[in-house]
Formats: C-alpha cells, sequence, structure tokens
C-alpha cells in the first residue's frame, strides 16, 4: 500500500476504534457493572458493616478501605465516578503503550506524528496494530467498568522503575497493587528471581503497611476475621468452573473430571476427584515455572530481561485460579513484541514461532462474541479457546527467545 492508501486506512481503524471507545463510554458509565462490588466494599467501611457480606467482595480488605473515596464520590453522583473510572482507563491506555514501547526499544511514543527519530507515533503500524489484537479485551475491561488495565499501567511502571534502578518507588508501587488485587503477586518471585532484593523488601514492607492501615480501619479483632475471612473463602476458595473462567485451572478441572465446564458440555478424559486435578495442575504450573526459569537464566541483552517480565504479565491470568476475559489485557506488552519481533524487525524469522503467534491471535479474536454471536462464542470459551490463545503467544516467545535484535 501506498504512504498516502495506509494514512486513509490508520484514519478509517482510528475513528472506528474512536467510536467504539465513545460508545462505551456513553453506555457504560450508566451501568452499575463490576463497579459496583468497589462502590459496596466502601460503603462497607463508611457504614461499619461486614465488608465480605456482599458475594462481589472477593478482594483484600485494603482494597475495601482503598475503595471509600469512590464510595464518597458515588453519593453524589454514580454518572460522575463512572465517567471518570471509563476516561481514566481510555488515557490509561496511551501510558500502556508509552511504557512498553519504551521498555521495548527506547523510543517515546506520541499522540501525533513527528519527525523526531527517537518518537514513534500512537497510530504507527507497530503501536496500533498490537493494540487492536488486544482491543476485545480493552473493550471488556471498560464494559464491565474494571480496574486490570490500571494494575497492567501500574505493573508496567514497576518494571519500568526496575530498569532504570527506581528500587524503593518500584517497590511500593509493587506492593501497592498486589494489596489491592492480589494476582500481580506473580511478578514479586519474578523480580526475586531477577535478584532485585531491594525492590521486593520494599514492596513486601508495603504489603504489611497495608495490613497494618486496614487493621487501624477495622480495629484489631475485625481487621484479623477480615483477613481469615478472605484467606479462606475468597482467595484459597474454590475453583470457579465456568467458560468464562479462562486461567488454566478450570481447564484441567474440565480435562480431568467429570464436570462440564459450560453449556453441559463434556470434554474430559478423566474422572479424577477435583483435589487431584488441581495437584496436578499446580504440578505442571511448577514444572513449566521451572523450565522457563532455566531458559530465562543468562538473559544477554536488555531486550530479553524486558521480554521476560513481559513473560510473566501474560501468563499472569493463566496461574490465577480466576481469570475472565478482562484479565488478559496483560498479553498486550508481549504481543507488542512478538508482532515486531516476528513481522516489523523480523529478527526472528522461524516459521513455526510465527503460526503460533498467528494462532494465538485468531483464537483471541475470532472468539469475540461480536464475531460469531455469543453461543458460539461460549462454546469455544468452554474448550478454553482464550486459555490456549495465550499459551501459544506465550510458547512463541520462549521457542524464540535467544533471537535478539542488534542494539
Amino acid at each position: 500500500m501506498s504512504q498516502k492508501q495506509q494514512q486513509v486506512l490508520r484514519f478509517i481503524l482510528a475513528t472506528l476504534v474512536g467510536l467504539a471507545l465513545v460508545f462505551e463510554l456513553i453506555r457504560d458509565s450508566q451501568r452499575a457493572g463490576d463497579f459496583i462490588g468497589y462502590i459496596n466494599a466502601g460503603n462497607a467501611v463508611l457504614n461499619g458493616t461486614p465488608i465480605y457480606a456482599d458475594y462481589l467482595n472477593t478482594w483484600p480488605p485494603f482494597f475495601a478501605v482503598f475503595s471509600v473515596p469512590f464510595a464518597y464520590i458515588d453519593a453524589i453522583s454514580p454518572l460522575l465516578i463512572r465517567l471518570l473510572w471509563l476516561v481514566g482507563i481510555i488515557v490509561s491506555w496511551f501510558f500502556i503503550a508509552r511504557y512498553t514501547v519504551n521498555l521495548t526499544t527506547g523510543e517515546n511514543l506520541t499522540l501525533m506524528q513527528t519527525s523526531n527519530p527517537s518518537n514513534l507515533w500512537l497510530l504507527d503500524w507497530k503501536v496500533f496494530i498490537p493494540i487492536l489484537l488486544v482491543l476485545r479485551f480493552v473493550i471488556d475491561d471498560i464494559s464491565n467498568i474494571q480496574i486490570n488495565s490500571y494494575l497492567l499501567l501500574a505493573s508496567l511502571y514497576v518494571i519500568y522503575c526496575h530498569m532504570n534502578n527506581k528500587y524503593v518507588v518500584g517497590g511500593i508501587g509493587l506492593g501497592l497493587i498486589i494489596a489491592l488485587k492480589v494476582y500481580p503477586v506473580f511478578l514479586l518471585p519474578f523480580f526475586m528471581y531477577r535478584k532485585s532484593y531491594k525492590l521486593s523488601f520494599i514492596a513486601l514492607l508495603t504489603i504489611a503497611s497495608t495490613v497494618g492501615v486496614s487493621l487501624l480501619v477495622f480495629g484489631l479483632d475485625n481487621g484479623m476475621t477480615n483477613y481469615q475471612d478472605w484467606i479462606a473463602n475468597k482467595a484459597m476458595g474454590e475453583t470457579i468452573l465456568t467458560h468464562k473462567n479462562q486461567s488454566i485451572l478450570p481447564f484441567m478441572e474440565g480435562l480431568l473430571t467429570e464436570q462440564s465446564r459450560g453449556l453441559d458440555i463434556y470434554y474430559n478424559v478423566m474422572d479424577l476427584p477435583k483435589k487431584a486435578t488441581k495437584g496436578i495442575t499446580l504440578g505442571l504450573i511448577a514444572l513449566s515455572a521451572l523450565l522457563v526459569a532455566w531458559r530465562f537464566r543468562k538473559p544477554k541483552q536488555k531486550i530479553q530481561v524486558v521480554g521476560q517480565f513481559f513473560f510473566v504479565l501474560t501468563a499472569i491470568p493463566l496461574m490465577s485460579p480466576l481469570a475472565w476475559k478482562y484479565y488478559f489485557v496483560f498479553t498486550f506488552p508481549l504481543v507488542f513484541l512478538q508482532f515486531n519481533r516476528l513481522f516489523i524487525s523480523k529478527s526472528v524469522d522461524t516459521t513455526y514461532v510465527k503460526i503460533l503467534f498467528v494462532i494465538a491471535m485468531v483464537l483471541s479474536i475470532a472468539s469475540t462474541d461480536g464475531l460469531l454471536g455469543a453461543r458460539v462464542s461460549d462454546v469455544l470459551e468452554v474448550f478454553g479457546c482464550v486459555t490456549w490463545a495465550t499459551i501459544c503467544l506465550l510458547l512463541s516467545f520462549v521457542l524464540s527467545y535467544t533471537t535478539v535484535p542488534k542494539e
């Protein structure tokens, strides 16, 4: 395509994306969404009622304290707080892309096209296509009025701090996001693996501080009860066996136990107890982690270290006991990295790696409700289409890990 044709195509695609975001912004700001759980948690703190009386609250006790300002603003205007939250999600995606670009290439992402070679335009295909590839998850995050985009942005900022020796700020940031929603906790052992002990220690200290804040707010007895309740019934609760949960645990339960994952569809090859299935799954995750740790043991270039962190971000939804589709916004950094390595710089020219990446994107995008309809999408999710898409993406990176562009 000529430059002019590409500009026209960019304009059309950007307009369509913009219209979709505006539509979601208008529609979702008038809905309760999952955000109502945040409001209820904040109100429970203000009213002195049990924070886990509401089934929507599955977060650590500190999250309820964090949600108090949302409850205050919601009392003034539910529309205002949701509008602010949703606008924040959209704005956060510019900074998610900016940190991803900076960590990967060292370039500065800009909203407008410039002649400066150190700048990269947001609508450059290097950035815009990866955004389009994960757009269904972004839209899902927005439509459910969720927090995952913010957590991804914070995670990337922590990685940026690590790469730039800002260990105190990075450690505080990591501790806060773990205290709020736990599943970024998988980053903590990886920072230790990378021998970033100062950042890891500060993260642990920050987590301990948030526990202290929670105990001050709730009182010692109620605070301890809240944490015990959360650990026993939320953090360590049963796997939610539904096609909408796309982590590895429900897929394995559907495979190894005589249970339907949804729609009365069965694909099990064995009939093991749930406890045994969980043990097998955790064993496979641990073995995979050891193999990956061995492969990642001696990075030769900065981009390999960055890629390792992007790998962990992508793996987080799979390793979490619960992973709704909007959790998979965490795949964006690795999608960006692999797309550019395979199709832009062509630093990796291995056919099977490209095939794995393409399969990952097809499984991810083709299962969208809007393309195939809700019924077909649900059937594909029963068989773990998003789970397998993420596994293929991870494999594409692991198999091409030792190939790096020249700096």
